[in-house]
């Protein structure tokens, strides 16, 4: 099994999970602690929507370099691209029971990468991302999660020298973190999330100075949530 199979499998699993879960709404309610006779105070899991900002530090994978004509034979190559800080926007809903979530990521990205010493690409990367999460020790307040995204991804890369060029289709990928539960309405987390790129080979700008291939983008993040 590849690992475009895979992560498909696990996306597809999250999302029917969470999805039956959605079905069969319920609350928890207070209980009782044995040793006082005050009830102990536990989160409203019913099904919620909510909306989040994150940003954090990412790290895209990209190969490209100079080329001589109408090729991909690469003649010098480019640095990696400079790890950057990123913005996104998160919006969904959590469901029943409070141990899963299906949720639409919106993120920008913005880097350069550089030759001999000099910048030489300026790279902006958007991902539009559709996940599934499943948490761990639901009802707690501090909550573990994996979960798997598919999605599309747009860059355009642009040169003084060397030109433009824009790179864009599927992703697929993964990410893992932990959630803290502040309030029935607010909660935070840390995460990493891993994003490929599928079938784009390396490809020569159209001025046919320079040619590159983004591979993946991997993500370390923050983010608050607001659930109404």
């Amino acid at each position: 099994m590849n690992n475009k199979t895979l992560i498909i499998s696990v996306f597809t699993s999250l999302l029917l999970s969470t999805s039956a879960q959605a079905a069969e709404p319920f609350v928890l309610q207070p209980v009782a602690d044995n040793n006082t006779t005050t009830p102990l105070a536990k989160f409203d899991d019913s099904t919620h929507y909510f909306v989040g900002l994150t940003g954090g530090s990412s790290d895209i994978s990209m190969t490209a370099g100079t080329v001589n004509g109408n090729n991909t034979t690469l003649i010098n190559h480019f640095s990696a691209p400079d790890a950057a800080g990123f913005i996104g926007v998160d919006l969904g809903f959590y469901t029943a029971g409070g141990s899963g979530r299906i949720y639409y990521s919106w993120q920008k990205i913005s880097t350069q990468s550089d030759l001999d010493g000099m910048k030489a690409i300026d790279t902006d990367v958007t991902l539009h991302l559709l996940n599934a999460d499943y948490f761990f020790r639901a009802g707690k307040a501090i909550n573990p999660f994996i979960g798997a995204h598919v999605g599309y991804m747009t860059a355009d890369l642009k040169s003084q020298n060397y030109g433009s060029h824009s790179q864009s289709g599927q992703v697929l990928g993964i990410q893992a973190g932990v959630a803290w539960r502040i309030s029935n309405h607010i909660s935070a987390e840390i995460g990493m999330r891993n994003t490929a790129t599928q079938g784009e080979d390396i490809k020569p700008w159209s001025s046919n100075k320079a040619a590159s291939q983004i591979k993946s983008v991997l993500a370390g993040y923050a983010s608050l949530n607001y659930r109404f």
